[in-house]
């Protein structure tokens, strides 16, 4: 939520590789989505996409919390190189009038992790997370 609005973010994911690249080898092979960040305006009906040079490499089975206009992105995992760095992102998104302004920060708190859930346990900002695989 931002300025009074409301939209959904989406981030990371795997998707199969694109049909012209595939070979009979190849055929079901998966690869990381682009790094973009989409945004969905629900009232609208319209969704916009943004490259942010902080988020460089796709990833996927990390972990979102979203926090008034913020969006963290916990950990991951990368099929290029296939690793699961110790990342946490923090997107800012400003629904401002006519367009939208997304500015990201890379934290220096991250952790390894993915496949992983996280749950607030109270009133407070206190979160816990579940299960996953660490490098």
């Amino acid at each position: 939520q931002s300025h009074g609005k409301t939209a959904c973010v989406l981030f990371g994911g795997r998707s199969y590789m694109p049909a012209g690249e595939r070979t009979t080898e190849t055929w079901n092979s998966v690869v990381d989505c682009p790094p973009q960040v989409f945004l969905f305006d629900l009232e609208f009906g319209c969704s916009s996409a943004h490259t942010l040079p902080e988020l460089s490499d796709g990833q996927s089975f990390h972990l979102a919390l979203a926090r008034e206009d913020c969006v963290y992105f916990i950990g991951g995992h990368s099929l290029t190189s296939d690793c699961r760095p110790p990342r946490l992102f923090r997107l800012r998104v400003e629904l401002l009038q006519g367009a939208p302004l997304l500015s990201c920060e890379t934290l220096d708190t991250g952790i390894s992790i993915s496949s992983a859930i996280i749950n607030r346990t109270g009133p407070t900002h206190r979160y816990i997370i579940l299960g996953g695989y660490q490098s």
